[in-house]
């Protein structure tokens, strides 16, 4: 039975070694799961969230990192265009909102809010939905309640970070005219400040409509 017969616990057991004091490595691995809600959410984490679960220390949290990092270098897409100008992140999103619409599951749902990555010569990495990050302009009124600001910007930085990006751009796609709000300035302000204590270069703020856009002042 080769990798892909084994279950996640089994995979995870793996690339922990050996388990917690007093439990198996199997049952150890069993936890994480349970405690993150899945692989997907546990090889997105960063050194800090994993060492925030119970029974993880540094080494244990240093391989699911280097694990997860290995995967990413792997399925990497290779570095795209420069993004020197707002323009350029306007076309960065707006050829990745015309992907998504023409793909079999969003149905052509445009997310609210999206992160564009680069790395640190501004190549476009990906452009990532910030999933609950905001309401759209033509969201009926029983939509969920956005992210707070805290969340959000806890988000995109993760996100920027998890994908290997030194850059990032923020894009509000809303549902009609791309009109700057004080709540985007607000982000944008924050976004910013927080960038900067982990390293990261905030490039720019756009609001992108269908045949129109508009950069964040």
């Amino acid at each position: 039975m080769g990798p892909g017969g084994l279950s996640d616990a089994e995979l995870v057991a793996l690339v922990l070694g050996s388990g917690m004091p007093g439990v198996n490595v199997l049952d150890s691995a069993g936890s994480l799961l349970r405690q993150t809600g899945g692989v997907t959410e546990l090889m997105s984490m960063t050194v800090s969230e994993l060492r925030s679960l119970a029974g993880v220390g540094v080494a244990t949290a240093g391989r699911i990192v280097a694990v997860a990092e290995l995967w990413r270098r792997a399925n990497d897409p290779p570095p795209g265009d420069v993004l020197e100008t707002p323009q350029h992140v306007v076309r960065a999103v707006r050829a990745f909102l015309a992907a998504e619409r023409a793909g079999p599951v969003n149905g052509g749902a445009a997310p609210a809010l999206v992160v564009v990555v680069a790395d640190s010569e501004l190549r476009l990495r990906q452009v990532v939905p910030l999933v609950g990050a905001l309401v759209p302009v033509s969201a009926p009124a029983s939509a969920s309640a956005p992210m707070t600001m805290h969340a959000l910007v806890a988000a995109t930085l993760h996100e920027v970070l998890y994908r290997g990006g030194s850059a990032f751009a923020l894009a509000l796609v809303p549902g009609e005219h791309p009109e700057p709000t004080d709540e985007l300035r607000a982000i944008r302000d924050v976004l910013k400040l927080a960038s900067t204590t982990v390293g990261l270069r905030c490039l720019s703020t756009v609001v992108v409509a269908e045949d129109d856009w508009a950069p964040l002042a």
